[in-house]
């Protein structure tokens, strides 16, 4: 038995970590004669014979065995006996962390469950497995596998069609995607969905058993489904891999009701329960509470196949962060109706606390606004008597810091005593600033698990006229301290007293509605003091961060972000290698190399390797490959190899320069961006024809109905953005304008006047169409999500799609014209892109970062030294928004990773800029004197 070594990891030489591993050496130790070989991933331990079938196939139906955290090791000890005796390739969850992960309530719902993956040889094969699997593992546990079909009712071992691997196609947005060929040619995506289906080149596999899968199309619509023989689904409210909400019809009552179901084993722990326990015990509490008032009647707990249901109440109204997004629309809530909402919740939650009750998971979701403005706890999922002991669980965003310290996932069958009240007090002052604020929540609770301190909640309060009111309430409630919260009486009396707005009593209704007055502009933001120190701190730690958490040896050079997102290009620009390691060049050049060019180098290897290993070459400066030949080769002239700078450009010259797509971040703008950049940096004049010829395939794709100058997204692309029409920098006008605009001046450079005068025109048209479809109001400008389309009502300030990137281009052709109406809307959507950024993330992409960026242009432009304040203001937020891991102060928490999009690279690197110079990255210079 051969081991391929996985790298060692924190907490890898605890028991839980090892067992399943062990479980596996042991079986093929005893049971294998030959030599197998054993590679553990992060993820996964794949197994494999030391003789493999003769054809590897790469795709048919192959089977998958689910386990719980508790019946794990068993089920892989029975099923590995069976495996090897079979001489049958197969995987299986590393760990039980991840056997927890892969049965977790929120888990994607066509791939939760599979513990164990096998690959059978044949059909043949497959059958034999499937009966040996099958008779190895009756009686264990484990959840049902949505997307596989069972190999009888109530086996843990399913099966599906799909893929063995290998075949992966890359598209045009630059995610790789699972596809088959069939034996006549045709191709079919792999879809891991919630739901059995297989190719129509594929026989299913049983002879013997009929199949209706192929018949479905055919078959006449399905009857209601009849839960309990008593409640008649009308409509699903949510579906999630622990089941689903529904909307019923009560056939006893003919009420309509709210139906909760609960999958057998899905959320399992060590323990032996799983999210049915939860919904017992979650109808236990609606029974306890029933007195109070304050939560949905329960109605009715019955089992079905295995499963559990609860119908309770269905309670009118709208969810509470809804009720508030709805007000937001209108410039928030009144004076009077945010007061009378906020005096509601409190009266709330110190109802179920004076009760001996806590919540637990308090948040906007889960209160419902009736439509005569009561309010009720409408999910008791986590409520508990005060002091029982029970697993952690909260919201992460509303949940105290004391609470947060627990963590979810330190131990699958860790129990500890619940928060006490004063938690669920420090829940009801965020859930208060969110629906005051309509910011995200981590203002008030703090933006990392590590760090207790909140925002700057005063500085928020000037341009938050709902929330000034009750600014002292909610710091009083969100205390670091759980001593030194508020209590609810205290809430309670200071709401009724003389230093809070007096309102009416929580249980009256409101008035009937006025009309709605049209709102007053919000005062400008007030951004917090820039402390070029703080700022320098979070540049020194997060260079740092990303240095330590470079990983050559995988197959991304950095973790991919913990939210679930695609599998991209791992050498794209703004989710993979190329971004970060621009940073990192960025950074090694403005500081002096030092401790960061052997990073720069290792980075710029890893990426060398991979230059040409993608299946074809997308254009795209973000998520195809022109900005990976852009990052190489600034860290090869940074670190002195000619060689390496001369493969970039290599992979350069192989950019298509015909793309269905004329756009900056996946099509041909991007792509001529990147070689106008290189042309200058190398002098190479086939550079910049083929940054001319993309120039001329985007004049060619122009749209000039009505006059204007606009650039779709073809609706043939293989792509998302198929038919997108905006006017944005990353997909729309902006970006195409300021890409034409820079080919135009290099071309007058080069003496190519008839093209530079066509590439002007396009820009001055694109220019002048974005003035025309601008909305300004008080100094502000805004542009309709979509060509065509309405004003948006709360328009985004970000760089790809809002003021922040189409300003971006308007600086630059006022500059190059000396146009005064561009100068003017650029002056209007720089005060756009920083009229609110508490509401923005951090990102370059969509958030901060990216208006960061936009700021400093204007003053470079300008020599305005106001937008430099403002930027240095940006730069502040940022610093408000940091978060904490390891002793290092980070820019990005690990659900954004590293990527420069939207995580720690993008970030630092307008960070870098405002520090220590230089030009807007990823855009070329504005001289017209060439390379």
């Amino acid at each position: 038995m051969t081991a391929n070594p996985r790298p060692a990891g924190p907490g890898e030489e605890s028991a839980d970590s090892l067992l399943l591993l062990d479980v596996a050496h042991a079986v093929l130790s005893r049971s294998a004669s030959r030599r197998w070989t054993v590679q553990p991933t992060d993820s996964w331990c794949f197994v494999r014979p030391p003789e493999p079938a003769a054809v590897r196939r790469a795709h048919g139906w192959k089977l998958h065995v689910s386990a719980t955290p508790l019946s794990a090791p068993l089920v892989l000890a029975r099923s590995a006996e069976v495996l090897t005796r079979r001489a049958a390739s197969f995987k299986f969850a590393v760990d039980l962390d991840r056997v927890v992960r892969l049965g977790d309530v929120w888990r994607d719902r066509g791939t939760g469950g599979k513990f164990i993956t096998v690959y059978p040889d044949d059909d043949d094969h497959f059958r034999l497995l499937a009966g040996e699997l099958d008779a190895a593992t009756t009686g264990l546990g484990g959840p049902r596998i949505l997307s596989d079909r069972p190999v009888r009712p109530g086996s843990l071992v399913s099966f599906r069609y799909g893929q063995f691997g290998g075949d992966m196609v890359l598209n045009d947005d630059g995610v790789f995607e699972p596809w088959m060929t069939g034996p006549d040619g045709s191709r079919v995506k792999d879809e891991r969905a919630a739901g059995f289906r297989f190719p129509p080149w594929a026989t299913y596999p049983f002879p013997e058993a009929s199949d209706t899968s192929s018949a479905a199309a055919a078959a006449p619509a399905p009857a209601p489904v009849l839960l309990g023989g008593r409640f008649k689904v009308l409509r699903a409210v949510r579906h999630a891999n622990k089941g689903g909400v529904y909307r019923a019809l009560d056939a006893r009552t003919g009420r309509e009701v709210v139906v909760k179901h609960a999958r057998a084993h899905v959320g399992a722990r060590l323990d032996g329960t799983d999210v049915r326990d939860r919904l017992r015990e979650e109808s236990r509490m609606l029974e306890q509470l029933a007195p109070l008032g304050v939560t949905p009647e329960k109605l009715h707990l019955f089992e079905e196949q295995g499963d559990l249901f609860l119908a309770e109440e269905l309670v009118p109204g709208q969810p509470l962060n809804l009720w508030q997004s709805a007000r937001s629309r209108d410039g928030g809530p009144g004076a009077d109706e945010a007061a009378a909402m906020v005096a509601r919740l409190v009266a709330l939650l110190r109802t179920v606390h004076e009760a001996g009750f806590v919540v637990r998971d308090f948040k906007p979701h889960n209160v419902m606004v009736t439509p005569a403005g009561e309010v009720r706890l409408i999910d008791t999922e986590y409520v508990t008597e005060a002091g029982r002991e029970r697993a952690p669980a909260y919201t992460r965003g509303y949940a105290a810091p004391e609470v947060r310290a627990l963590g979810l996932h330190a131990s699958p069958a860790e129990s500890c005593k619940v928060a006490g009240p004063e938690a669920d007090r420090f829940s009801l002052g965020v859930a208060l600033f969110a629906l005051l604020t309509d910011l995200d929540p981590r203002w008030a609770a703090g933006w990392s698990d590590d760090v207790g301190a909140r925002g700057p909640l005063a500085l928020i309060a000037r341009s938050r006229p709902a929330l000034a009111p009750f600014g002292e309430l909610v710091d009083g409630l969100t205390r670091a301290d759980p001593a030194a919260r508020w209590t609810l009486p205290y809430a309670a009396a200071w709401l009724a007293g003389p230093n809070a707005r007096r309102t009416r009593p929580p249980e009256a209704a409101p008035p009937a509605p006025a009309p709605a007055p049209v709102p007053a502009p919000a005062p400008p933001a007030v951004l917090p003091p820039y402390r070029p120190a703080a700022v320098d701190r979070l540049l020194d730690d997060g260079l740092a961060h990303l240095q330590r958490t470079m990983t050559p040896w995988r197959a991304t050079l950095w973790p991919a972000p913990e939210r679930n997102v695609p599998r991209t290009d791992p050498c794209n620009t703004w989710n993979g290698a190329a971004g970060v390691l621009a940073t990192l060049t960025h950074a090694a050049r403005a500081l002096g190399g030092g401790s960061l060019l052997p990073t720069v180098a290792e980075a710029a290897r890893w990426l060398d390797e991979r230059l040409f290993t993608v299946p074809r070459v997308l254009p795209g400066l973000c998520f195809g490959r022109s900005g990976t030949a852009w990052a190489l080769h600034d860290a090869a002239l940074l670190l002195g190899d000619t060689a390496m700078a001369d493969r970039a450009i290599a992979l350069a010259g192989r950019l298509p320069t015909r793309w269905p797509s004329p756009d900056f971040t996946h099509g041909l703008s991007g792509a001529g961006t990147a070689s106008l950049h290189l042309w200058r940096a190398t002098a190479d004049d086939g550079l910049l024809d083929t940054a001319l010829a993309c120039a001329d395939a985007v004049l060619d794709a122009v749209d000039r109905a009505d006059g204007d100058w606009t650039w779709p997204t073809s609706p043939d692309t293989d792509s998302a953005l198929a038919g997108t029409h905006t006017y944005g920098f990353a997909h729309g006008t902006a970006g195409v304008g300021a890409f034409l605009l820079a080919a135009s001046a290099a071309a007058e450079s080069r003496g190519r006047t008839a093209e530079a005068a066509r590439f002007a025109a396009a820009a001055l048209g694109a220019g002048d169409t974005l003035v025309r479809a601008a909305r300004v109001e008080d100094g502000l400008a805004a542009w309709p999500a979509e060509v065509g389309g309405k004003p948006q009502l709360r328009p985004g300030t970000q760089w790809c799609n809002g003021p922040a990137g189409i300003g971006t281009f308007l600086v630059r052709l006022w500059s190059a014209t000396g146009l005064p109406r561009f100068a003017e809307l650029a002056e209007q959507a720089a005060a756009a892109a920083v009229a609110d950024p508490w509401r923005a993330i951090a990102g370059a992409c969509c958030g901060n970062a990216g208006t960061g960026h936009f700021l400093l242009d204007m003053a470079d432009f300008t020599g305005g030294a106001g937008y430099r304040a403002q930027a240095e203001g940006i730069a502040a937020v940022i610093d408000a928004q940091h978060c904490g891991s390891d002793g290092l102060l980070l820019v990005a928490d690990a659900t954004s990773g590293a990527e420069y999009g939207n995580g720690a690279a993008g970030i630092l690197d307008f960070l870098l800029r405002l520090r220590h110079g230089g030009t807007r990255p990823w855009t070329v210079p504005p001289a017209t004197d060439g390379p």
